[in-house]
């Protein structure tokens, strides 16, 4: 990501709810920045997953404003923005990993993490071998295991290198190592990199922003 301009990812009083009284996230306040990894911990059910497809466009919040600033070329409100916009905004700027890889069932795993990635399907290949997933790439994506699609979709989001990237506890899906590897190198080549986690996550060792989502907000121990 050589030559990427400043990147920082600005959220500010975010609420969400599913039912008048099934408030999951309550003010949440939240800043990544280009070349830092943001670490938001919590326990099962605590509302990480909501946070990541809030953040990523895939949620519109009930409250509070999600603001992606492109260094130079301007900023994008997701909360005030059309669909249009929020769809640009995801296919060209946004690496998001929070679920399963949105495929044709008889597309090739090889291809569909390359068109996911906007790569060649040698890269696309490249970056399955260090998830240990290189030996499906020629099996249509529709009969992977639901443990494997989600290696193939992290491996994607990951290939991307986008200035803005954010995981569901994507520590679940590859080898730790690895991981704060790639992320580690995505962050020094100034992506903002925003990534949930359970409360030990092997994350935790490189982040530059650790909190902890409680009662629908996070409390930041490390900033």
């Amino acid at each position: 990501m050589t030559g990427t301009t400043a990147a920082e990812i600005v959220v500010t009083g975010l609420c969400k709810r599913f039912a008048p009284r099934e408030t999951v996230l309550d003010g949440v306040q939240l800043t990544a920045r280009s070349g830092g990894l943001s670490l938001v911990l919590g326990e099962p059910g605590s509302g990480k997953s909501t946070l990541a497809r809030c953040l990523s466009g895939v949620y519109r919040p009930d409250a509070g404003d999600v603001t992606y600033r492109l260094g130079g070329r301007g900023e994008v409100t997701l909360t005030a923005s059309d669909a249009r916009t929020v769809a640009w905004l995801r296919t060209h700027h946004i690496a998001s990993f929070d679920g399963h890889l949105a495929a044709a069932p008889r597309l090739s795993v090889g291809a569909a993490a390359a068109r996911a990635a906007r790569c060649s399907r040698s890269s696309a290949i490249a970056a399955l071998r260090r998830f240990h997933v290189a030996h499906l790439a020629s099996v249509p994506i529709g009969r992977l295991r639901a443990p494997d699609r989600l290696t193939v979709a992290l491996a994607a989001a990951l290939l991307a290198e986008r200035p803005f990237v954010v995981l569901d506890e994507p520590e679940a899906c590859a080898d730790p190592q690895h991981l704060t590897r790639w992320l580690r190198r995505l962050a020094d080549g100034g992506a903002a990199v925003i990534a949930t986690g359970g409360l030990d996550s092997p994350l935790a060792s490189i982040a530059t922003a650790v909190g902890e989502l409680r009662r629908g907000g996070i409390e930041w121990r490390k900033r």
